[in-house]
């Protein structure tokens, strides 16, 4: 018993280290966005801000290593030697290390990419998935140390530290490659809007900063809400502050990144305020909603974020769109929270009330 407390210990230090090194990443995969963006005169794949992140990178190669060789016992072949959890790990480090030879050969033929297309350039695109498959290594390693589908070891009532950190930083990179439409670095309900009628010249050109920043509404609200339900398991509440963290992680980095706005500063900063009040208020959620009735909770969540969002806008500037239309983006972005929460709860020949009966609201997410 005292030897499994031990390793069970062991393995959430290794984890959470690993974690850290995965905020050394996340953190400077942000600033090379922000050099990106407030720097357009890079013309070179050797920049300090490239230095940060495969230095960053080198440093969990190592550690991986090390915790590999460490978990290897005498004549066991080293690929079978990585602990649960740690195989996704090393593949991140072998595809990162691939991606960035791409990428630098990428970069020699056709040039540094300078805007939109620097987020979804594909050699970018293989870094990012080489990076959540690191960034998930808390995840997988709670997951094999506990029962199958459930985030904790044995006899821990709640996520492990790292796993709850994995998720966090998961949402953070998920931000980073959607920060062309996040609901945060917009103005928003800010802009001037003035319906025109169908057929009016411009009305098409006029709409889209509107329509695009509908959009963004609608999946922020995914980015939040997903991880969230991801959290929750069969016999556990909500982890406590863990819209915050999320909220923090969704649009705090993003609202850095691409230059502190004042418009973006206090739409993050009121949602942040809202996912405060959230996590107090998820305190006294009965357990019985967090089953049947969890497609409201999650429809409760996203209102109040954006309504914090709205509220910080009406104070620090002034809502320009039509009732109708801000309202309008509130209620569907509910609706896309509600949505989420009925699939994460859904499977074949079982209802909301059965999952909620027997406890498992959320164990199909």
């Amino acid at each position: 018993m005292l030897e499994t407390a031990r390793n069970t210990s062991t393995d959430a230090r290794r984890d959470l280290v690993t974690e850290l090194l995965g905020l050394w990443l996340v953190l400077a995969v942000f600033l090379d966005g922000w050099a990106h963006i407030n720097l357009p005169s890079l013309e070179t794949f050797f920049t300090p801000w490239h230095a940060a992140l495969y230095s960053g990178m080198l440093a969990t190669a190592a550690w991986t290593a090390v915790v590999i060789w460490r978990n290897r016992t005498p004549g066991q072949p080293l690929l079978q030697a990585a602990p649960p959890g740690y195989r996704g790990t090393a593949a991140g480090v072998v595809l990162f290390a691939l991606a960035g030879g791409l990428d630098l050969l990428w970069h020699e033929i056709l040039g540094i990419e300078v805007s939109l297309d620097a987020l979804v350039s594909p050699t970018h695109l293989l870094l990012g998935l080489s990076l959540f498959l690191i960034l998930g290594t808390g995840v997988r390693s709670a997951r094999a140390a506990g029962k199958p589908g459930e985030l904790k070891h044995p006899g821990n009532p709640g996520l492990t530290p790292a796993a709850l950190f994995a998720v966090v930083l998961m949402t953070g990179l998920g931000a980073f490659f959607l920060v062309y439409c996040s609901a945060f670095v917009r103005p928003g309900p800010t802009a001037v809007f003035v319906p025109a009628p169908v057929g009016t010249p411009g009305r098409i050109q006029s709409e889209l900063p509107v329509v695009i920043t509908l959009a963004s509404y609608f999946l922020t609200t995914a980015l939040i809400i997903a991880p969230f339900l991801f959290t929750l398991s069969t016999d556990r509440r909500p982890v406590r502050g863990i819209v915050t963290l999320l909220v923090v992680a969704a649009a705090w980095l993003p609202v850095v990144m691409v230059g502190l706005h004042p418009y973006s500063i206090s739409g993050a900063a009121g949602a942040t305020v809202a996912a405060v009040v959230v996590d107090v208020l998820l305190t006294r959620v009965p357990d019985a909603w967090l089953g049947r009735r969890l497609p409201a909770v999650t429809a409760g969540i996203a209102a109040l974020l954006w309504t914090g969002q709205l509220v910080a806008f009406a104070v620090t500037d002034a809502i320009r769109w039509p009732v109708s239309l801000w309202l309008g983006a509130v209620v569907l972005s509910a609706a896309v929270a509600a949505g989420l929460a009925l699939l994460s709860s859904w499977a074949p020949g079982r209802t909301m009330a059965d999952a909620s009966s027997d406890g498992a609201g959320v164990e199909h997410f």
